[in-house]
């Protein structure tokens, strides 16, 4: 117990909070802590369940409960609603966040509702849909992001319902799997996609809206390779890529395709290594009409570099080394550009750990990432590596280093979270952005010497309650703080409500 408060003790010294819930391996209603240590793929989510017997059990298998009557037992142990037989199961849950919050005296409010469908027949078919419609109040600097953008983070076309930061929005997701064979799956959906160990990816995260995808899924042994073709879009509300006549909120949307390949070979129990090519490119390229250029993996980088082809293409590294008693260590290397004299690479490295210091149930989690400023930006401003306005890779953009880490503990129902981000980011007073990946040409008209680094420190802390683990309903309080480190600038934010925890949308960058 002396451990405990000591490190809760360290993070409140550093004025670390957290903003956000993040142990929900994104997007999903599972215990990371259960999925790790079973020699199972990790790399790429959502997960479906059938990927393999781990997931399909934990989002399949039912809680029993001990009380008697059948409200209680919805409201504190099972699912809302389950129809099954032998071959066939359906899950139907709540999907709500009421919350009021009060942000530098202002009063605010988020109001979610919807559902969310889980269900698998003859375990060869997996599927699952979600729906919500919201209302709500969000932080300034949500609010900023969406009057440069026109957008809010994590969805697509929102309504302005007052000029105070209120908005009305909604978002649908779904995902279809098949299991064709012993080894290759197939998944095809409409849902916010993720590659890597970590809170942040420099390379796909779930930080944008949803996209449409088709995804295959080869297992042999040992090898995993998987293919995740997506269509993204463009919608370049307020003439974000900076064309003469851009289009208006009722234009329909340019769009490009984002390709992603990753091969992922297990050295042992411990080590995971993955190389990730991903590609953007025009839907007009003529060369992409021939299947037999589409599906070579890998090479196509090559042979695109050397024939000058018009699309934004990466390659990099993940590796993870997994011990139970030790944690997880994982990194991420994504390169961008190659020339003679330099490389223009993202780098992350991590550590996590689901029982630190052997205390049940003690998270930690430390992460830096480091993405330069001319990373994923393109002559062609159409071919950014990013979707509906927003970057596909980490939060903040571009031309940052980042520190964060997390402190979760459970006692039996109970729950508490700390978080801290320190973000030191590129800035040229009104003239550049971090997290505008949309303009090539600002790196040109922007001297070198006029770039300063503007550190701003992001913290929060959040008291749970879990009052049911099957769909993650907790209540909750929490008090986060933003500050400017330049100018002292304060921004703080409390909050209180009910919520199932199982999507995570950022506002910590």
């Amino acid at each position: 117990m002396k451990n405990i408060v000591s490190i809760i003790l360290i993070f409140f010294a550093l004025n670390s909070l957290a903003q956000n819930y993040p142990l929900t391996e994104h997007q999903q209603n599972i215990n990371a802590k259960l999925i790790y240590y079973e020699n199972n793929f990790t790399l790429q989510k959502p997960y479906i369940g059938i990927e393999n017997k781990t997931l399909d059990s934990l989002i399949f298998t039912q809680a029993s409960g001990k009380y008697k009557n059948w409200f209680l037992r919805k409201i504190f142990e099972e699912n809302l609603f389950v129809e099954q037989d032998s071959n066939f199961i359906l899950i139907l849950n709540p999907l709500i966040d009421f919350r009021f919050n009060y942000q530098n005296n202002a009063k605010g409010y988020h109001n979610t509702r919807g559902i969310v469908v889980n269900g698998k027949l003859a375990s060869k078919i997996y599927f699952n849909t979600s729906f919500t419609e919201s209302q709500a109040v969000f932080p300034e600097s949500i609010k900023a992001f969406y009057d440069e953008f026109g957008v809010i983070p994590g969805y697509g076309r929102v309504k302005p319902l007052s000029g105070l930061g209120e908005f009305d929005f909604a978002v649908a997701y779904g995902n279809i799997a098949i299991k064709a064979s012993k080894i290759l799956d197939i998944s095809f959906g409409y849902d916010k996609l993720f590659i890597g160990e970590g809170y942040r990816s420099l390379i796909l995260s779930d930080f944008s809206a949803p996209m449409v995808y088709l995804k295959t899924s080869y297992n042999f042994k040992k090898i995993q390779f998987n293919r995740t073709f997506t269509k993204a879009i463009n919608p370049n509300f307020n003439n974000v890529l900076q064309v003469e006549n851009p289009v208006s909120m009722n234009s329909r949307y340019p769009s490009k395709y984002v390709s992603f390949n990753t091969l992922t070979y297990k050295l042992n129990s411990a080590w995971q290594i993955s190389l990730v090519e991903a590609l953007v490119f025009s839907k007009d390229i003529d060369l992409w009409n021939y299947p037999a250029f589409i599906l070579v993996p890998f090479i196509r980088t090559t042979y695109i570099n050397s024939n000058k082809l018009l699309t934004n293409n990466f390659v990099g590294l993940n590796t993870s080394w997994q011990n139970k008693n030790i944690g997880i260590i994982y990194s991420q290397i994504f390169i961008d550009k190659i020339s003679k004299s330099d490389i223009t690479a993202s780098v992350q490295l991590g550590y996590k750990n689901f029982d630190f210091l052997k205390i049940k149930d003690l998270f930690l989690q430390v992460e830096y990432n480091r993405v330069p400023r001319e990373m994923y930006l393109h002559p062609n401003n159409d071919l950014h590596f990013g979707h509906y306005n927003q970057a596909l890779a980490h939060p903040a953009g571009a031309g940052f280093n980042e520190i964060l880490a997390i402190l979760d503990y459970k006692f039996k129902n109970f729950e508490f979270l700390i978080k801290t981000v320190f973000l030191k980011y590129a800035e040229v007073n009104a003239e550049y952005n971090q997290q505008n990946i949309f303009d090539y040409y600002i790196l040109y008209k922007t001297d070198e010497n006029s770039f300063t680094r503007n550190p701003v420190l992001i913290s929060d802390f959040q008291l749970i309650y879990n009052l049911n683990n099957s769909y993650r309903l907790q209540v909750f309080t929490g008090i986060s703080n933003r500050t400017d480190l330049n100018t002292k600038n304060k921004i703080n934010f409390i909050q209180f409500g009910l919520r199932t925890a199982i999507r995570t949308n950022y506002d910590d960058f």
